[in-house]
């Protein structure tokens, strides 16, 4: 059994958590939208002069590429008190200043660990994307 990461799958990730279609990531590197079908299909690779070109595309180090975990962790401020109990699930909330805007709440299926994000405020706040857990 193959256990070797896939880079195809892992551009697939990061091109879509960036919200880019093939196209856009294609016109970035300046090659073919038909090469990062071919990557992320694992058909073929990118040429190794273009790993340091994709990463800072993404903004990741070449080690996230190749699916190694970073080595810091973000830091995110604490919140002192939200208006709900613990409960263990995962939430998201957009505050402005103190003032809780929008929140959504979640409870993961057995096996999935990724979650598709979407907060509209107004003209104030459009936020979406794809964020991956990871579970410990």
């Amino acid at each position: 059994m193959n256990n070797k990461p896939m880079i195809g799958s892992t551009i697939a990730f990061y091109r879509r958590l960036n919200a880019m279609t093939q196209e856009d990531l294609s016109c970035k590197l300046n090659i073919s939208t038909q090469a990062v079908s071919k990557w992320e299909q694992q058909l073929s690779s990118p040429d190794i002069s273009l790993l340091p070109v994709i990463a800072e595309v993404f903004n990741i180090s070449i080690d996230e590429l190749f699916g190694k975990t970073p080595h810091t962790e973000p830091v995110f401020e604490l919140v002192d008190s939200v208006p709900w109990e613990d409960d263990r699930k995962i939430r998201f909330a957009v505050f402005h200043g103190k003032k809780l805007l929008q929140q959504s709440d979640t409870e993961l299926p057995q096996g999935i660990n990724t979650i598709n994000v979407h907060f509209d405020y107004g003209d104030l706040y459009k936020i979406n994307g794809i964020c991956k857990l990871n579970k410990e």
